[in-house]
């Protein structure tokens, strides 16, 4: 790959990242293309610095570990929605509680079958 056709590659990834974010994108679609690009731009200076004649190991060593840095950017955010309030508690406890309702009642709970 030429350095001409690098430097587009990497301009075209900016523009897919922000198509991808702008308009009404959730926050995991947002997460998604920021990690997307962070690996895809370490990608893209490996082949680049092939072309200037440094290692471009480095770089690609780099390319999941910078992606990682978009998980904890968003960790808090994704922590406060699994803990969000406004879930549906009931199935949050019966998803995750000890409650067992045919452990305490049996399969036949007021004329129905569970």
């Amino acid at each position: 790959m030429a350095m001409l056709d690098i430097k587009s590659l990497m301009h075209s990834r900016v523009d897919e990242m922000f198509a991808t974010i702008s308009g009404q994108a959730s926050d995991e679609d947002c997460q998604f293309a920021l990690k997307r690009y962070l690996m895809s731009n370490y990608s893209d200076l490996a082949s680049l610095s092939f072309w200037i004649g440094c290692d471009a190991k480095t770089f690609q060593d780099e390319a999941v570990p910078a992606a990682d840095i978009v998980d904890s950017a968003y960790y808090a955010l994704n922590r406060e929605k699994e803990y969000d309030g406004s879930s549906n508690v009931a199935s949050s406890q019966q998803d995750h509680g000890t409650y067992n309702a045919r452990q305490q009642f049996g399969t036949t709970v007021e004329g129905a079958r569970l």
